[in-house]
């Protein structure tokens, strides 16, 4: 077998390379990959969608104070961009779940995606096969495909009419997707990929933040600082022991770490066709700003200390 160093930051490091040893303190690694290979292995259809990623860490979206980064030219495959954390490789997809699960509950587990409804602790974490009509899916609950050899595993963060909304490493895109959804069961992916089912921890009873005062600081702090934090459509950060508040009526957007989360504004005069590639939306970079339509609707996020263009086929960003 070959073998690679690990490293803090931008390992190639496959995210199971380790299962099964002991490396600072974990008993396995969690991860959406499988055995090393001498070059990138796929481990979800995205791995094949010609779509340019932003660079590894870039922040991606995020859900009651957890965010999801790209794994850079990593995306799609079992190698981690970001080395290792007590959460596992990152960015694989189960790092981004175990990082909120960690978080918010206490909880960890092990194994490649596909075994995380398999290894729950049923103490602490009620598992439910697709379809269970009395046990729907809650923000906050991690849904898992069984599929391929390694599955994936995404975080929802919205269950609506005909909807499932999730966030997501390791896949192409935006870290965002939406699922079809019928009240019972949670509809395929990438055409054949139908979710197994979902992991509920029993300690979940909102399935996110609550308003105000209720906001832990944790949330919107890093390295000693508060930084605004998007809360669904709202943002929000701590000044003292108050939370401050403020409402985005068209959505928040999550900048990268470090920086502050931006509302959404309007975006009038902008011509949709101009944040338009291969019949899809982007945000695009011009004059100092971000755009992009919805519908038609078209929306804009004011970059205060300007924006940035990115490869065709992948979003601008705030700097």
């Amino acid at each position: 077998m070959k073998t690679h160093a690990l490293t803090s930051r931008f390992s190639r490091t496959p995210a199971s390379m380790l299962a099964g040893t002991t490396l600072a303190g974990l008993l396995a690694l969690p991860s959406c990959g499988g055995p090393e290979l001498d070059s990138f292995e796929p481990v979800n259809p995205s791995y094949f969608e010609a779509a340019s990623m932003p660079a590894c860490h870039t922040a991606l979206a995020s859900f009651d104070g957890t965010t999801a980064y790209s794994n850079g030219a990593n995306t799609g495959t079992g190698y981690s961009c970001g080395g290792v954390v007590a959460s596992g490789y990152q960015y694989q997809c189960v790092e981004l779940v175990m990082r909120h699960f960690m978080r918010k509950w206490g909880l960890r587990w092990y194994g490649n995606a596909k075994d995380l409804l398999n290894n729950a602790p049923r103490a602490t974490v009620d598992v439910y096969r697709n379809g269970d009509s009395a046990h729907p899916p809650v923000p906050g609950d991690m849904v898992v495909w069984e599929n391929s050899t390694y599955g994936h595993v995404a975080l929802v963060v919205a269950v609506r009419s005909g909807a499932v909304d999730i966030i997501e490493q390791n896949v192409s895109g935006n870290g965002k997707a939406t699922l079809p959804y019928d009240g019972s069961r949670i509809g395929a992916r990438w055409g054949s990929w139908v979710p197994t089912g979902w992991a509920h921890a029993k300690a979940n009873t909102g399935g996110g933040p609550g308003p105000g005062p209720g906001w832990d600081c944790s949330k919107s702090d890093y390295m000693g600082k508060q930084y605004w934090t998007c809360d669904g459509n709202a943002r929000k950060k701590c000044e003292g022991a108050a939370t401050r508040s403020e409402s985005c009526s068209l959505g928040c957007y999550p900048a990268a770490v470090g920086k502050d989360d931006l509302c959404i504004g309007s975006g009038a005069g902008w011509s949709c066709a101009n944040s338009s590639y291969m019949g899809k939306q982007y945000w695009t970079c011009s004059g100092g700003s971000i755009y992009r339509c919805e519908g038609s609707n078209p929306t804009k996020v004011a970059c205060p200390a300007g924006c940035s263009t990115r490869p065709l086929g992948s979003d601008d960003v705030c700097n």
